[in-house]
């Protein structure tokens, strides 16, 4: 812990003093870069976040900007500071894979190496990519349902400091305060601070509890990210995180102020990229995702997870008349700590992708071979068309996925009775196909998307056996959006429909069907109201028994107003006005009526 300690020091130390940005004069003259370019290797449609589209959100966490995307079913274990889930296309939860500017931030101490994104803040973040189907060619595990990639700001407004204050119902304070700066034109970057408070709700609901007691949460989060271009040929991105989550539990069957959980992580990386021409380049990525956690219980008292993912990758790129072609190296070292188990395993990987733009044609293709320290060999592989015809866009996608177990589902040792892990386990896998038609015209965009994933040797508990592999079901669906922006509104909407088939076992949480709506309105240039809609229909899920139950449809009506007034900005947001009282999980509570205001400086 001390050595990450060290990294962190030394390279706020370094990233404060120089600057950089990846927009500057050298960086234009060619299209390689410091990132995977997935819109250059995948024919599926995708979506994209600016930080214009989630800023001054009162409750600013990654999820929040999710649930309107059709595709994405999002659900939290009782209010801020509870775990998320997100369901891409019907796949599982533990399926989707988050990076931030590369760095993979799944969590090697999670019991499946899940990403929870409850104490991770967004106010450092500059866009928000999100690619729904599995993208193993281009980043391994874990990406078996899509992926949400999160890129840092890095002085794209230097030289400005910006400070926000949120806070409403329930005690709820939320701060930030960032910096843009530059040095010179060829080293820039950002460092954000965020101190979130809330005195919560209870993570347990009434219905099923009779749960009155509220469980707070606290997040603190210090990240610094620059860019810099020591010669023209030769740049380094820098990245470091320290994330701390504290957040109060209840209890199994009731609530109570006894049980709490701490989450700590450590994000540090440096990029550098080589110009080797005009038309190709090279990439070398070395990151650390380190988490701690602790969560203490009255049934179990304290219990330590300690977990680390180290990330190194070497990559060229290669561009030239509409091809372009992307190869790499990588390896990863994943590790678990915890009581009784000390566990870790290596991937290393080979793998190109390719692509080709032609008279209105794009074809992609590409392939990924792993040697896994404890499977072997095994490949993976993606391909897709598209065509631009007048202003619409056809495609068809294949791509293949794996998800490899966690090490504690493979290790975890008995806490009574028989084992939890299962060291005979294999790796998940998906194949999934994906047809889409996309139309954009001067004011109006629509989408439509027909999908289908085929999931299989899916990871299930079982309270006899531990860990198994006896899963499998098809999901299959479309998805539907409209967009239309006028000078005075903004219109959209978004639809899912799925369907499960073949099922190894029932499919728990995802709605077979959710709809979603919203209109902005601009009575001013200064003003601007929002109305957003979500229905959700019926789910089922597993009550304390462990027996299947229904859940029934929600919808959720919210309500925000924002105004400008030159550098000054006042907003404020009525969360489901209608006070429904649902559940997005069996016996968790959801956020009733809620009242927050923003108000923002840029100085």
């Amino acid at each position: 812990m001390s050595r990450l300690k060290l990294i962190g020091i030394f390279a706020l130390l370094v990233t404060y003093r120089l600057t950089y940005a990846d927009d500057i004069v050298e960086l234009q003259k060619i299209n390689v870069s410091f990132k995977k370019d997935l819109s250059l290797f995948n024919c599926a449609i995708h979506t994209s976040l600016s930080s214009s589209e989630f800023e001054a959100q009162p409750l600013a966490t990654v999820a929040n900007k999710l649930t309107d995307i059709p595709g994405i079913i999002v659900s939290q274990n009782g209010g801020p500071g509870g775990r998320v889930s997100f369901f891409f296309r019907g796949t599982e939860s533990r399926h989707v894979a988050f990076t931030l500017d590369g760095l993979k931030m799944n969590d090697p101490s999670n019991t499946d190496r899940q990403f929870d994104s409850a104490f991770f803040t967004s106010p450092l973040i500059d866009e928000i990519n999100i690619f729904k189907g599995p993208q193993a060619v281009l980043f391994g595990s874990d990406s078996l349902g899509g992926i949400v990639e999160m890129i840092t700001r890095k002085g794209s407004n230097a030289p400005e400091t910006r400070f926000n204050l949120n806070g409403g119902s329930f005690g709820t304070i939320d701060s930030t305060l960032s910096h843009d700066w530059k040095t010179t034109e060829k080293h820039r970057g950002s460092l954000t601070a965020t101190r979130f408070h809330s005195d919560g709700i209870s993570r347990l609901n009434k219905k099923r509890f009779k749960a009155k007691e509220a469980d707070a949460t606290d997040i603190y989060q210090l990240t610094s990210s620059s860019a810099h271009q020591w010669t023209p040929k030769l740049g380094t991105e820098f990245l470091i995180s320290n994330i701390r989550g504290e957040n109060e539990l209840d209890g199994s069957k009731d609530d109570n102020s006894f049980d709490y959980s701490t989450n700590d992580q450590i994000l540090s990386q440096q990029k550098s990229l080589l110009r080797l021409s005009e038309k190709s380049a090279l990439t070398f990525r070395n990151g650390i995702n380190h988490n701690n956690r602790k969560i203490s219980t009255l049934a179990n008292g304290e219990v330590t997870y300690n977990g680390n993912l180290i990330q190194n990758e070497g990559l060229i790129h290669f561009t030239s008349d509409g091809f372009n072609f992307l190869g790499g190296i990588s390896s990863e070292h994943e590790d678990l700590k915890l009581s009784r188990l000390e566990k870790s395993f290596d991937l290393h990987s080979l793998f190109a992708q390719l692509s080709k733009r032609t008279k209105g044609f794009k074809f992609q293709s590409g392939l990924r071979a792993d040697q896994h320290v404890r499977y072997g060999q095994f490949y993976t592989g993606s391909s897709g068309l598209s065509y631009v015809f007048h202003r619409s866009l056809f495609s068809i996608q294949y791509s293949q996925g794996y998800k490899s177990p966690s090490l504690y589902q493979l290790y975890a040792p008995p806490l009574s009775g028989p084992n939890i892990g299962n060291p005979n386990l294999v790796p998940e896998i998906n194949k999934s196909w994906e047809l889409g038609w996309s139309f954009l015209e001067d004011s109006t965009e629509s989408e439509l998307v027909l999908f289908q994933n085929r999931l299989s040797n899916l990871i299930s508990y079982t309270s006899s056996e531990g860990y198994i592999n006896q899963a499998r079901f098809m999901a299959e669906g479309a998805e539907a959006s409209v967009r239309l922006k006028k000078a005075l509104y903004h219109l959209n909407a978004g639809a899912m429909i799925q369907d499960f088939k073949n099922e190894a076992s029932v499919v728990l949480r995802r709605p077979y069907v959710s709809l979603n709506g919203g209109v902005s309105l601009f009575p001013t240039e200064l003003i601007e109201v929002n109305l957003k809609a979500r229905w959700f229909g019926a789910r089922k899920d597993l009550d304390k028994n462990q027996k299947v139950v229904k859940l029934n449809s929600f919808e959720v009506l919210d309500l925000g107003v924002r105004k400008k007034l030159g550098k000054l900005d006042f907003g404020i947001q009525l969360v489901n006005i209608l006070d429904r009282t649902y559940e997005e999980l069996y016996g968790f509570s959801v956020m009733p009526r809620s009242l927050f205001f923003h108000f923002g400086m840029t100085f």
